[in-house]
């Protein structure tokens, strides 16, 4: 194999594939990344079994192959090498990979590219596609909710519900879920098929992440397809191939109460500083809260305290859009805190029902005096 391409071009894709190879002493073959010529371009491929990405770049080739080269030695080189300079690669017979400029060269021993596991790919159309920064916006303030406990594997992804027009991408780790809904920005034909055969899937964390990464503030599209058992997204040429989390998720929709008996709207800079402050005692006491509504009085009341340090106390004011009934109810503080940091704009509505049910928070529209569909965050108190 012998090419030439730039610095820049080089750099960018290894910055997507080095973090999906591993260390893995069964397979050292998947700490390398695979360089393959294929149609005029140069092409790079990273898997770890269970996340796959692929990407071209261009390039002037002058003689075919492939090889196998480890991950982190390849891009610390290339990270360090100036912008602008065109890289001179060629691999030998023993699968060593030589990289030059005019002012620097470097070999690496390789591995032969025939040993490098298959990842799939899909060539055909993608029958749906969505904003890119949308997207992203709606996965991380997700991530925040997927569990980490490996007991329930289901809960370590985020569940993706289709329907004809939009799609509900949702996560919950049994003490808070969030839900947000994304529509479609382009449809195939062959999305109703598609939608017959795959209608909601579970994607892993660590994809996610990984997409998350690949989408720049330039990226406008998203292109996806579930087949076989695989999720596959194509990003600005970048293919990110993920398997699906296999396990139920559960019905989570009958968890989101459908009405609330109270409903107040708050300044979310306000909540979020009061939250911030009984955090600090809160973390002396298993991070509980107490935050007591009163309708009359037009207030909410955040407390906390501790034996050891001391206790504290801000009052805030709210509009009540419904109930007159005074509420107090305890929460983690990190689980409301973390469901406010992802309402989008000035204002918050909390609502609930009890003490021991389910609360909500949404985005509020000052406007219209109504709540923002789009999104909510639910919380479960603690049961006292």
């Amino acid at each position: 194999m012998k090419l030439f391409c730039t610095q820049e071009n080089l750099q960018r894709i290894l910055s997507y594939l080095e973090r999906v190879t591993g260390r893995q002493t069964s397979l050292p073959i998947l700490s390398n990344v695979l360089f393959e010529t294929e149609k005029g371009q140069l092409k790079i491929s990273a898997t770890n079994l269970e996340i796959g990405v692929i990407s071209c770049i261009g390039g002037k080739i002058e003689k075919e192959g492939r090889v196998a080269v480890p991950a982190k030695l390849l891009a610390n080189f290339i990270y360090n090498i100036p912008q602008g300079e065109v890289l001179e690669i060629e691999s030998d017979e023993k699968n060593t990979l030589h990289i030059s400029t005019p002012s620097y060269q470097m070999k690496m021993k390789g591995l032969d590219g025939k040993d490098f596991p298959i990842i799939p790919q899909y060539k055909e159309s993608y029958p749906l596609s969505f904003s890119a920064q949308q997207f992203k916006n709606s996965i991380t303030k997700l991530l925040s909710c997927v569990s980490t406990n490996t007991s329930r594997i289901e809960l370590t992804g985020v569940h993706i519900l289709f329907f004809e027009n939009n799609f509900y991408v949702a996560a919950t780790d049994s003490f808070r879920l969030a839900e947000e809904k994304i529509p479609f920005s382009l449809l195939q034909e062959t999305y109703k098929e598609t939608l017959l055969k795959n209608d909601s899937c579970i994607i892993p964390a660590n994809t996610l992440q990984e997409i998350l990464r690949v989408i720049t503030p330039e990226t406008e599209q998203v292109f996806m397809v579930v087949q076989e058992g695989q999720l596959f997204f194509e990003i600005d040429g970048v293919q990110v191939i993920s398997r699906i989390i296999n396990g139920k998720y559960p019905d989570y929709k009958q968890i989101i109460p459908k009405n609330f008996s109270f409903s107040g709207v708050l300044l979310k800079n306000d909540f979020q500083r009061a939250l911030k402050i009984a955090s600090t005692f809160s973390s002396y006491n298993a991070n509980e809260i107490t935050l007591s509504f009163f309708p009359q009085e037009k207030h909410c009341v955040i407390t906390s305290q501790s034996q050891e340090i001391g206790e504290n106390k801000t009052t805030i004011p709210i509009e009540v859009s419904q109930g007159a009934t005074p509420l107090t109810m305890t929460f983690n503080v990190k689980y409301i805190l973390d469901g406010v940091n992802t309402i989008e704009g000035e204002t918050i509505v909390f609502s609930a029902n009890t003490p021991q049910t389910p609360i909500a928070l949404q985005g509020w529209n000052t406007e219209k005096k109504e709540k923002k569909e789009e999104a909510v965050y639910i919380v479960m108190p603690i049961r006292k």
